[in-house]
């Protein structure tokens, strides 16, 4: 069993039904994401899609949705400004977005950290979770509703086979503004240079940058595999999708609507989750990018264990250094979350 977990849009639905206001009125819901509007191949449509149907179905159309894909509404800093003014009211968010606003979330970054996504499922939706949400709230007035479609990330590049951090010396590896992420890269030899996820298909294409990483799925959505020879399956990092809203929006909704709410944030979270997982496995996994003319290596344990070694110190290092305490208090926590989870779910060993 997963064990008990208090859910945390239910708690904010429970504040929400003992205070909200008493006259109902139609409500547009803009929900914004980057990815493309096609819920074929991106997870985070898909759960848009989802969240879609079921409030206007639910609300008798008295709530909307309006999706707004492929950045429409503004790069990671800007949706994330918008959704603070409430013109966003849900924005599914990268982590580079959301550490603009709330750097401790660096810690989540931390290399390596995450053996398997039922593990990462299970501390982002249990006591951990519930207190990172807590933190953000604090940080930046907005509302941590759901942490889904998660990956793993992999290595791509342009120049060589990537087998240890030795081959990594001197590439050019695009990275989101994340300091974590940066600090990583150049551990492992390499030269990280931030590029936003809009311009990475060029700066690949051009040479401006000769690597990057992500989840395979979101190699495809950015056809990146086009501009990149090689890939390394390191499973470095855990990236998800971060849904947030804000407390404009949420203290705007009558209770019935409240519950609509809530019942769509979470078939959302489930729907991005099942979506993620069947695009690798029918669709966006290792073979895709062989069958897109890429060489894939996938590290030894003792190669794995040299990039670990070199990179996770590296990263507690800024995360103290850079951000400070309540960074490294973080990852600790989640480091305990972590090993809290595995016992749980496959027994103590």
């Amino acid at each position: 069993m997963m064990g008990r977990f208090r859910n945390t849009a239910l708690a904010f639905a429970a504040s929400a039904i003992a205070a909200g206001p008493a006259v109902a009125q139609s409500v547009t819901i803009t929900l914004a994401h980057e990815e493309p509007a096609d819920a074929a191949t991106s997870a985070a449509h898909m759960s848009a899609m989802v969240f879609k149907d079921i409030i206007e179905t639910r609300s008798n159309g008295d709530m909307v949705v309006d999706i707004q894909a492929a950045s429409a509404m503004g790069n990671q800093r800007e949706r994330m400004e918008l959704t603070q003014a409430d013109i966003i009211q849900v924005n599914i968010a990268a982590i580079g977005g959301l550490a603009q606003f709330y750097p401790e979330i660096n810690a989540i970054d931390l290399p390596f950290a995450f053996p398997g996504e039922i593990v990462a499922d299970h501390v982002f939706d249990g006591p951990f979770g519930d207190m990172l949400a807590e933190n953000i709230h604090a940080a930046t007035d907005l509302r941590l509703l759901a942490v889904t479609a998660g990956d793993f990330y992999v290595f791509t590049n342009s120049t060589r086979e990537v087998r240890s951090p030795a081959d990594m010396e001197g590439l050019r590896v695009r990275t989101m503004s994340v300091p974590s992420h940066i600090a990583m890269m150049n551990a492992l030899g390499a030269a990280a240079t931030p590029v936003p996820w809009d311009e990475l298909y060029s700066a690949l294409e051009t040479g401006v940058v000769d690597a990057q990483h992500n989840p395979i799925p979101i190699v495809a959505v950015g056809n990146l595999q086009e501009v990149q020879r090689y890939a390394t399956v390191t499973n470095h990092l855990y990236g998800a999708d971060w849904w947030m809203t804000s407390d404009l929006f949420l203290d705007s909704l009558t209770p019935e609507q409240t519950r609509i709410f809530t019942n769509a944030v979470e078939a959302a979270r489930t729907a991005g989750r099942g979506a993620k997982m069947g695009l690798r496995a029918t669709r966006f996994g290792t073979a895709f990018l062989e069958d897109s003319g890429l060489e894939v290596y996938a590290p030894s344990p003792d190669e794995l264990a040299q990039f670990r070694d070199l990179a996770a110190p590296a990263v507690m290092e800024v995360l103290a250094d850079e951000i400070g305490a309540g960074a490294v208090t973080l990852a600790e926590a989640m480091l305990e979350a972590v090993a809290a989870a595995e016992a749980e779910i496959y027994g103590a060993e």
